[in-house]
């Protein structure tokens, strides 16, 4: 069932026009065999997404199972498409990404997908064996910390659309709506977003927190990237010390002060502030801001955190300098603390990720390559490659290690002799969104050549012969296939620039190559009867000398 692309079905895709009309029934046997033989083709591999962004390769992979669906799934196939093709929509620049996310986070998406699910496992025999799904709204932490009202946790934030870092990074948040004081006077918040006079500011004092990475990043209502504020460039409070710019003394003061202005830059602007009244082009006023507090691998381990002090506090101020708003510095997590955790659990939607190739192929995006940063970090460079088991059980990925500070066993941050802050690796699913794992790069095995190598199988696939290989191991879940995605810190540092000039085909320095991952699929047997080496030739590319 080969399905070519053509003008028109492009047109159909982009508009956000459904062919099929929703309607229930009964299905026939016909009709069910009908789709089941339609899902098995399109799983192999049939779909023509050639020359289509990946969101559109997605939706086009959706609307052809639509296209074959029977009664009682049309509502589901469509739901599932039309929420994928406004994704797509969103990334090429015709529909509001915002909207789009609101519509991408709906817990009735987590039951369209439920139950295609259910009924390839009962009429066509596919079944990845994942959890049970649960369709369930989205947490609040509003009644814990009122001025940091949304929180992502690996207890929270671990499905779709977030693809997020599960290895102790925990993310905080809240919305700003920006206007004049006339149109807004009296209101506080409006519609789960704080409102702020043009020209006031919102003043974050905190404590730098017990983690390997911090920053503000404001995002503009387009979802762009404004001017981070990190670690390690914030100066401190007077008589405190930044732990991220240099080792601080046992007891010392570690305290800072971080601004958002609701307003335009100046040719002078100040120290730790960032101006958020214009959006990303520097030029169109921006009424509303989502400012988002990240921190990495929180020293205390991979689960739930704020890097073992309070969530910083918060002041809003008008134009005119007066405070209208406060919030105390707030403790989210304790023994004492009710635990804010997601009831919401995606299926193991047994549907093809249609961009998975061989040899794999390496991506610098962070977003779909949309216009827009879609909350992307924007210290982060990312990289990541997709795999398949039509190309083999394992991912075998292997290059030198870079080092890193381990804040974990006790190094700063600011340790001086690290190639880089950190990268981390984790393994994700398109279609169930969450990480199914992730770990530090301190957490690779190295060889004596200082050169790791990472598996990445299910775990009925994990070759036996991984410590005496000296590899590690990532789990790539009950999926047909996924994404390995590193993150490194700081997208400028060299290294870091290096290797992601090489994934997009510039050329590099010789010394460096060697910290670019090289990636191939391959077989257990194969591993395991002649390590990496062997995969690598198998796929009949040369062992490269620098690996």
């Amino acid at each position: 069932m080969e399905v070519p692309m053509n003008w028109w079905l492009t047109a159909v895709l982009l508009s956000g026009v459904s062919l099929v009309s929703a309607c229930g029934g009964s299905d026939s046997e016909a009709e069910i065999e009908h789709f089941c033989a339609a899902l098995e083709e399109v799983n192999r591999g049939s779909v023509d997404t050639t020359g289509l962004a990946e969101l559109q390769g997605h939706a086009l992979v959706a609307h052809t199972l639509l296209e074959q669906a029977p009664p009682s799934l049309v509502e589901d196939l469509t739901r599932i498409y039309e929420t994928v093709n406004a994704w797509a929509r969103a990334v090429s620049g015709d529909h509001p990404m915002r909207d789009t996310f609101e519509k991408l986070s709906a817990p009735e998406l987590i039951g369209s997908e439920g139950r295609v699910t259910d009924f390839a496992a009962e009429h066509c025999g596919i079944d990845l064996g994942g959890p049970r799904w649960v369709e369930a709204e989205r947490p609040n932490a509003e009644d814990l910390c009122p001025g940091w009202p949304r929180v992502g946790t690996p207890l929270t934030f671990n499905h779709f659309p977030n693809l997020p870092d599960i290895a102790g990074s925990n993310y905080f948040s809240q919305s700003f709506l920006i206007s004049d004081a006339s149109r807004m006077a009296g209101l506080k918040t409006l519609k789960g977003a704080f409102v702020v006079e043009r020209g006031g500011k919102a003043v974050f004092r905190g404590q730098y927190p017990k983690t390997r990475y911090f920053a503000y990043h404001p995002n503009d209502m387009d979802l762009n990237n404004l001017k981070t504020l990190r670690d390690r460039e914030l100066d401190p409070d007077p008589g405190s010390v930044n732990p991220f710019r240099e080792v601080a003394p046992a007891g010392s003061e570690n305290r800072y002060t971080a601004t958002l202005v609701f307003g335009p830059p100046p040719a002078d602007p100040e120290p730790n502030t960032s101006y958020v009244g214009v959006r990303k082009d520097g030029v169109t006023e921006n009424p509303f801001l989502m400012n988002m507090l990240r921190m990495y691998h929180i020293d205390a381990g991979n689960g739930t955190g704020s890097g073992e002090v309070p969530l910083p506090a918060l002041s809003i101020y008008d134009a005119d300098g007066e405070r209208v708003q406060h919030f105390e510095e707030c403790e989210m997590f304790g023994p004492d603390i009710r635990v804010i955790r997601t009831e919401r659990v995606y299926p193991s939607l047994p549907i093809i990720d249609h961009r998975p190739k061989n040899p794999p192929q390496w991506t610098t995006s962070s977003n779909f390559d949309a216009p827009s940063d879609t909350l992307a970090n924007a210290d982060v460079q990312y990289l990541a490659t997709q795999y398949s088991e039509r190309y083999g059980d394992l991912l075998v990925t292997r290059a030198k290690y870079l080092t890193a500070p381990d804040t974990r066993n006790g190094e700063s941050p600011a340790a001086p002799d690290k190639q880089v802050r950190l990268y981390n690796l984790c393994t994700y699913n398109f279609w169930n969104g969450g990480a199914t794992q992730c770990m530090l790069e301190n957490q690779l095995s190295r060889d004596e050549g200082g050169f790791y190598t990472l598996i990445v199988s299910k775990r009925a696939d994990r070759p036996t012969n991984l410590e005496e290989t000296h590899a590690s191991w990532l789990d790539w879940g009950p999926y047909m296939d996924g994404q390995l995605t590193y993150r490194y810190v700081y997208r400028e540092n060299p290294y870091v620039a290096a290797i992601a000039a090489a994934a997009e085909g510039r050329p590099i320095a010789d010394e460096l190559r060697p910290y670019v991952p090289a990636s191939v699929p391959c077989d257990r047997a194969i591993y395991e009867a002649g390590g990496w080496q062997a995969c690598f030739e198998e796929n009949g590319r040369e062992v490269a000398p620098h690996l």
